[in-house]
């Protein structure tokens, strides 16, 4: 399926809290990508997509959505190929999530100290944005359970 134009975020039945955190940017209309990933994301279905831009919001907004803020375990996963990319997805997610209260991320990244990353996943993120190395590393070290 394609899709050519974007939607009103506020047409995409999307919570106070996301709306409020897309506002916050002053964006009201969604990329196309998003208007066609989104519906589907919130309702659990699978979705495969490929756009220039507006990725991070069509899977993230889903994503911040679906967290159970009470859960403390990792709930979402989302593997970057480069630690400039997780970290900017990182913020973005983060902005999304800002006015939904307990929803905790983390970025994961090589060339950074492992030990803050290990105090940082103590406090029970549920999101985890990572390179595939340090995921590994993590998960080796059992510091990180997904």
């Amino acid at each position: 399926m394609e899709f050519t134009e974007g939607v009103r975020f506020d047409s995409l039945h999307l919570s106070p809290e996301i709306i409020r955190a897309i506002e916050k940017r002053n964006i009201e209309v969604s990329t196309p990508v998003q208007a066609g990933c989104i519906p589907p994301m919130m309702d659990w279905q699978d979705v495969i997509a490929k756009a220039p831009t507006g990725k991070t919001f069509a899977y993230g907004i889903p994503i911040v959505e679906h967290v159970d803020p009470e859960d403390e375990s990792v709930q979402a996963v989302i593997l970057a190929p480069t630690r400039e990319l997780a970290i900017q997805i990182t913020d973005e997610i983060r902005d999304l999530a800002a006015f939904k209260p307990g929803v905790r991320t983390v970025c994961l990244y090589g060339g950074a100290p492992i030990g803050r990353q290990i105090d940082t996943l103590k406090k029970h993120p549920q999101i985890v944005v990572a390179t595939p190395g340090r995921l590994s590393d993590h998960m080796k070290r059992r510091t990180v359970r997904v």
